[in-house]
């Protein structure tokens, strides 16, 4: 899994969150490998469940955060 993009979210709270979005290759082996499916984790690694490109929902709470 590659680090593909980092990014800051803020919940309705106004808590600041730091996102990063992982990446799995289809073929590890190969680096111009089409991408596979990404993976959306808080800094801390809770993990998130994406809910549109610029909502996201931390799956062990249920809050819900907005990418800024």
């Amino acid at each position: 899994m590659d680090l593909v993009e980092k990014f800051d979210a803020k919940g309705k709270t106004g808590a600041p969150y730091h996102v990063e979005v992982y990446e799995t290759r289809l073929t590890d082996a190969d680096v111009n490998a089409p991408a596979g499916s990404r993976t959306y984790k808080l800094a801390d690694g809770r993990s998130l469940d994406p809910l549109s490109d610029a909502k996201f929902k931390i799956v062990q709470t249920g809050e819900k955060i907005y990418r800024l």
